[in-house]
């Protein structure tokens, strides 16, 4: 069975990193770092700054550049770019 991961940056899913809906229930499609509060974060961002804010997050975290740039070369891939109007989950 795959893992969950957020559907905007790729980060896998766990119950400690998921997003919040307005109420504060968790979501299951996105992460803490996409979505809080029952919305984007960065509800204008585009793929390439998703990727960019996601390598940066990643080498903070001690990640090799060369590794997190391999890890987001597909986000724009994933659900929340696929839509047409990527403001509303």
């Amino acid at each position: 069975m795959a893992r969950p991961m957020c559907e905007s940056c790729g980060m896998p899913l766990k119950d400690e990193v998921k997003g919040t809906e307005a109420d504060g229930t968790a979501n299951n499609k996105y992460c803490m770092h996409c979505y809080a509060d029952g919305a984007f974060t960065a509800p204008n961002a585009t793929v390439e700054e998703m990727r960019h804010y996601s390598i940066e997050g990643m080498t903070g975290s001690g990640w090799p550049r060369f590794l997190a740039k391999f890890m987001t070369k597909n986000i724009g891939k994933l659900p929340r770019w696929q839509k047409a109007d990527t403001s509303v989950p």
